[in-house]
């Protein structure tokens, strides 16, 4: 189990590696390209259609071929493909470079919490997926703190290079994992069809409201690991500022998904959850209304520990809301959503710092328009919480 965690951590650095190197290397890089804001956050939003489709063809073909072998061919496609970027000379191919990456991250992420969940004992699955899913911040605060100490020597392009050939190294790891050889097959319950397993047995208003959730989520806090560097330079701060504002959100992050995974085992979520959220939204108002560096900083330290920490938390609860035949389905359906929301928030962020969206303009229109999609989903994950069954193994 711990080789298990240790793998699929790492896995989870690169994507957040991924993540914030394209957000740190945007005030260089779509300056070079000549990119204006809506074509940058087009570039962001493509990434993160790719993930959608990556995570629900992931999430399909782990229950049918084993979540090993679609992890494996997983992490090749986006080290290719994140090392192809360092390549890109115009729009058009920085956009296929980031959506192709972003089909490999997206088909890799339903199997890793897939994997976790299925070999780790019932009362430590919240903190197994939890571990693994602080890999994430811990390779933003990695691609940060890179940034900040080489990035003027080396150049933009040693984020891509890092993160596209450490993962093609990391299949060798990959290869001996165990390949939680087709659950559908090895289940001896009876067989469910596609809507069945998301929406019978009443698991209609879980899996909805695990969708708005997951969608609401994704779009504040992939808006802020895109946009949060030029978010900061555009308050009239350096760019070392921005990149410390990304490193301050990465390295609380981990601390709020390690705590909040082991509060939930320990104490349960049903109002661990709710409360995460009130977090959160006390952080996003902290960014929407204060301008100087010292209060933005502790309002980012305070989104980060709630926002990841319960986005985390609820990977980890998600999957035991269906049966073990469809835990890849139901997974990669929630994060499919989630990412179609991670598509909506940095459009939306680009459109508002170019021509604003009625009384919101500039940074500050930013961190605002994400408040009433906090509320909503702070709503959403109460009413999860309260109603929705989990299913016991």
């Amino acid at each position: 189990m711990a080789f298990l965690i240790l793998t699929c951590g790492l896995i989870m650095v690169l994507e957040g590696f991924d993540i914030q190197a394209l957000g740190i290397a945007a005030p260089i890089l779509m300056p070079l390209l000549k990119l204006d804001p809506v074509q940058s956050g087009q570039v962001f939003s493509a990434a993160q259609a790719g993930v959608v489709l990556g995570a629900l063809l992931g999430g399909v073909l782990s229950d049918l071929w084993g979540r090993r072998n679609v992890l494996l061919m997983a992490v090749l496609v986006f080290g290719a493909f994140n090392l192809s970027t360092v390549f890109a000379h115009d729009f058009t191919t920085l956009l296929w470079a980031r959506a192709l990456t972003g089909f490999g991250l997206g088909a890799a992420m339903p199997n890793v919490i897939g994997l976790a969940v299925e070999y780790a004992s019932p009362k430590n699955r919240v903190k197994a997926v939890t571990a693994i899913m602080a890999g994430m911040p811990v390779g933003g605060a990695s691609a940060a703190l890179f940034a900040r100490l080489y990035f003027k020597d080396l150049g933009w392009q040693s984020l891509f290079y890092i993160g596209g050939i450490i993962p093609i190294v990391l299949t060798l790891l990959i290869l001996f994992l165990p390949n939680a050889k087709t659950v559908r097959e090895a289940d001896s319950g009876p067989k469910t069809g596609l809507l069945s397993a998301l929406f019978g047995g009443g698991r209609a208003p879980s899996t909805l409201l695990l969708w708005v959730v997951f969608f609401l989520t994704s779009s504040v806090l992939y808006m802020i690991l895109n946009w949060l560097p030029s978010l900061m330079t555009q308050r009239g701060m350096d760019v070392q500022v921005g990149q410390m504002a990304s490193l301050v959100f990465n390295l609380v992050s981990i601390a709020g998904t390690l705590i909040m995974g082991a509060i939930i085992d320990r104490f349960g979520y049903k109002w661990a959850m709710p409360v995460a959220y009130m977090g959160f939204l006390a952080g996003m108002c902290g960014m929407a209304f204060t301008g100087t560096a010292e209060p933005l900083m502790i309002s980012v330290g305070i989104t980060g520990f709630f926002l990841l920490g319960a986005q985390y938390s609820l990977n980890g609860v998600s999957p035991m809301y269906y049966p073990k035949s469809a835990r890849g389905l139901g997974t990669g359906t929630a994060i499919a959503f989630g990412r179609v929301g991670s598509i909506t928030g940095p459009l939306m962020a680009g459109y508002i710092l170019k021509t604003g969206i009625g009384p919101l303009h500039g940074p500050g229109g930013v961190a605002m328009a994400m408040i009433p999609l906090i509320v909503v989903a702070g709503l959403a994950v109460t009413l999860l919480t309260a109603s929705a069954r989990i299913l016991e193994d």
